[in-house]
């Protein structure tokens, strides 16, 4: 028995070729109770507004960061081991006045590091590598590592002439290694001044400082020159020159 297969059509307004909306429309949102108008503000716009909102603070604080309240260090300084002070604050205050840092969005820094604490140590050596910390006062053990490492600059080519003659009694000479190829010391360089002895130093005792032999030293890549050189001068109480022909680095 052959069975005949009803073609059937639609019209094309039928429901069955509209277009399904599961949301919401305005004119629907007038009829919702509070608590309904939040749950609708909740799904359809709280998210968009979140993301907005986190990427116009982040905008600001980018601007902010970068102009208006951008800072930058014009002096940095360090105390190693036992060489530490117990008045880091004081210090820095000091040192603020005395190199009269007067714009808000300058300033100087001190701090302590001991060398033994892991965290302190990656601290000391990333801010050492990155060229922002000018002076290291440490004990002898460290100053003797230090020029080793080649960090500390040659003060006979940092001080000028004057300074250097007037401190001559108290500097303090150091040798850099030599390595092969697996790092390994195979000898030393000839010593070059790297380190002033500011055992004597009433700046540092006035802050707490104990180390019997304290070392002063320049590192090698220091930014801030012009201010190392005025710290120096007010640790060891010896007078910079009073021109700038006068300033000549020592040969």
């Amino acid at each position: 028995m052959n069975i005949e297969h009803k073609k059937t059509t639609l019209d094309d307004d039928s429901v069955i070729y509209q277009k399904r909306d599961d949301s919401l429309g305005k004119k629907d949102t007038s009829d919702l109770t509070f608590c309904g108008k939040l749950g609708y503000f909740k799904d359809y716009y709280l998210k968009a507004l979140l993301i907005a909102a986190a990427l116009l603070i982040a905008a600001g604080y980018l601007i902010y960061s970068t102009t208006i309240g951008r800072t930058e260090s014009v002096f940095s300084m360090v105390f190693l081991n036992s060489s530490y002070i117990y008045d880091p604050e004081g210090i820095d205050q000091a040192i603020t006045e005395f190199l009269a840092i007067e714009d808000k969005n300058e300033y100087a820094a001190v701090s302590n590091y001991d060398l033994e604490q892991y965290q302190e140590n990656i601290a000391y050596m990333t801010q050492m590598s990155a060229g922002t910390i000018d002076l290291v006062v440490c004990p002898e053990d460290y100053f003797e590592t230090g020029c080793a490492n080649g960090v500390f600059m040659d003060l006979g080519t940092f001080l000028p002439e004057e300074m250097y003659q007037a401190l001559e009694d108290r500097i303090i000479e150091g040798s850099a290694a030599v390595t092969d190829d697996t790092g390994g010391i195979v000898s030393y360089e000839d010593p070059l001044p790297h380190g002033i002895d500011i055992s004597g130093s009433a700046r540092y005792k006035e802050f707490g400082g104990n180390e019997p032999k304290p070392i002063l030293c320049v590192l090698a890549n220091c930014e801030n020159t012009e201010n190392a050189l005025k710290i120096v001068s007010w640790f060891t109480d010896v007078p910079l020159p009073q021109s700038s022909e006068e300033a000549a680095p020592a040969e």
